[in-house]
């Protein structure tokens, strides 16, 4: 299993983040993935970034992309939603065979 950590943002940093985390470490598992999350507003994520360690932002709140530069940003509102996990799934798992994890 691949360890990942995933920053998790959401207007609050608390309870759509929490409910997307769940769902991405629901879906990143059954790819093979041992998933660590970090619920953060948008205005936490450069502080989360300098303190190292994350492999992918997804966001259902608008973050500046300077804040996590490096580092893939997926669009995660359909897992909030449950209309498009599809799209972010694929996302995700191409930026994770991109960081050659």
């Amino acid at each position: 299993m691949s360890k990942i950590k995933v920053l998790s943002v959401c207007g609050s940093g608390t309870v759509s983040s929490a409910m997307v985390g769940e769902r991405i470490v629901e879906l990143l598992s059954e790819h093979g993935y041992e998933v660590e999350i970090e619920e953060v507003s948008p205005g936490m994520v450069k502080g989360a970034v300098v303190n190292g360690g994350i492999d992918l932002v997804a966001f259902t709140s608008p973050i500046d992309p300077e804040d996590a530069k490096g580092i893939p940003q997926i669009n995660s509102v359909g897992l909030l939603t449950g209309l498009d996990e599809e799209t972010f799934m694929e996302q995700a798992l191409e930026a994770l065979k991109n960081l050659g994890k």
